[in-house]
This record gives C-alpha cells, structure tokens and sequence, in this order.
C-alpha cells in the first residue's frame, strides 16, 4: 500500500575530527530508537537544510559548523513513517561535541562505520563515506600510458580506466592508484586484473545478472557505481547495488553531441530522488564543483577538465 504520510524533512551530517566521525545513538523511545545515527534534526518551517544542520548541531552538540558540503539526499519509506535526509559532510567546527539532549556520543574510525546498526535510511551514507569528490576517466584516444595518466592525478580521485582491456598495463595502473590513495572502479570486462580495494562499474549494457553475479563474488568491492541520464534509467537500476551515481550530460559534448544537456537545474532535479551521491558529467570541470555542490551534487567526473 503506498504510504501518503507527509514526508519530514531531516538534515543530518558526517561529522570530521581527527580522522574520526562522530556518532549519535537515538533514544530508545524515539522512532528507530537504540541505533546509531549521523547527528542532526528536523528542518523547521521555511528553514534551509543548511541553516537546519548549523541549529541542530548547536542546540545537540553545541558546536558551530564551520565548512560543510553536501552528500545527497535520501528519501526514504519506513512503512510507518517516510523521511528525507538532507545529508552533509563537516570538515570543520568549533567547540566540544557532548551530548545536549543525553544522547550518547562516540567517535569512530570510518572502516568501523560497518559494525554499529544504522536505521536503513543512512545506509547510503555509511557507504559514500570516503568517496572522493573528483572522478576521473581514462580515454585511450588521449592517453596511452595509464600509469602516467595515474601519475599526473594532482588531488586523489576516483579513477575510471573506461575502455582499457585487461593486461598487465593496466594491473601496473591500479596497483599504482591504489597505493597512492585513489580509488579505483573496474568494469565487468577488466575483472581479471581486480585487486582488493576497487570498486565496480556496472554498465547499462552489461547482461544485468551476469554483472551482479560477478560483483557478488568480489571481496567487498567499494565503490560500486552505475550511471543515467533519466529518472527512467534510475527506476530500472532502483534494485542495484549503487554507492554513487554519474548522472549526464550535463552540457552537450563532443563524444555525445546528440545528446541535450540536463543543465545543473535538471541535473538537481534529478538527483533528488536516486538517494545517493551523484557526480555531474558532461563538459564539466573541477572549476565547476562549486556549482554542483549548489545543486546538492557530490562531485564532478569527466576525461578533460578534471
């Protein structure tokens, strides 16, 4: 039965220090209660869900966010109760966190973020947590050495060796990005060279179960992404097992010139509802990040610019 309850607005943070995040665990007797959560609060009437976070975490907390920038937005349906969280990334405040409403605190390392028990709706955000917010992607047709192309990454990014075929090249690549501190996704096709610590690319045009068999068999491939271009594309992928979307084109480009661009404004529009984060591609560049954080984007991707 569709549930017509109002949706509640919710915004919410992962909290930086030292490394470390900070959890907030929720009153037993509150809705989802006795699990872990990322802090933060419901937005009032006419409130932004920045100006929301910046309250909550001062009247929970009693810190004063400093620098923030967003994840996604994650609509989410409980059965008895649907919700969208507005989720942001801290990287800086002042004051001491404790718990202002009794709430129990605790710093923990991200790699440790899978052993507490999240209410489902923050389960995205368990899982973006380290993505970086530039993807680059490989183009053979401009680039013959991948450890080069690796090698002139100047900010760590997540690497998308598009196209490359299986070999030894490309083995030397992804060891190299990996030990640098990229992250790496790989596509069905390039399995073979798989090294712990990538992710996956899954395709629309991959045979769907084959592709899903072969993540399954993975050990704990990070990140997983996939990417659209309509709300149709998200609806057939609803099911899949993405960490981050790339959604495109956002400007016309010379590979796709038949394509129209959605523009930041569909590409917002877009985003809102796929409940993860989601990199603008399509002519855009890493002067464009800015923009896109406006739009509630995660990143940029793209072969030129980025």
């Amino acid at each position: 039965m569709l549930n017509t309850a109002p949706e509640v607005s919710v915004a919410c943070a992962v909290i930086w220090r030292d490394g470390q995040i900070l959890l907030s665990k929720r009153h037993a007797q509150s809705h989802q209660g006795g699990l872990w959560e990322f802090p933060g609060g419901k937005l009032e009437s006419n409130e932004s869900p920045e100006s929301c976070l910046r309250r909550e975490l001062q009247e929970e907390l009693g810190i004063a966010v400093r620098d923030t920038l967003p994840i996604c937005q994650i609509p989410w349906d409980y059965g008895d109760k649907r919700v969208r969280l507005w989720v942001f990334e801290v990287l800086s405040f002042t004051g001491q966190p404790e718990g202002k409403e009794g709430q129990r605190l605790m710093w923990v390392a991200p790699d440790a973020l899978g052993s507490h028990d999240f209410p489902k709706a923050n389960d995205p955000i368990t899982r973006a947590v380290g993505l970086p917010r530039l993807a680059r992607f490989f183009d053979q047709r401009m680039h013959q050495d991948a450890a080069r192309w690796v090698s002139q990454s100047d900010v760590l990014s997540l690497l998308y060796f598009r196209g490359m075929p299986p070999s030894r090249a490309l083995e030397e690549a992804i060891q190299m990005a990996l030990d640098i501190g990229h992250a790496v996704i790989l596509t069905q096709d390039q399995l073979p060279c798989y090294q712990p610590g990538c992710g996956m690319h899954v395709r629309k045009s991959d045979a769907l179960e084959s592709a899903l068999e072969a993540l399954s068999e993975l050990d704990q491939p990070w990140p997983v992404t996939a990417g659209i271009r309509t709300m149709a594309d998200w609806e057939r992928q609803r099911d899949w097992p993405a960490d981050a979307r790339f959604v495109s084109p956002i400007h016309a480009t010379p590979t796709h010139p038949e394509l129209a661009g959605l523009g930041l404004s569909g590409f917002s529009d877009l985003i809102a509802n796929i409940g993860a984060p989601a990199y603008a591609l399509g002519g855009m560049t890493r002067d464009d990040l800015d923009r896109v954080h406006s739009a509630f984007g995660y990143g940029v991707a793209g072969i030129r610019g980025v």
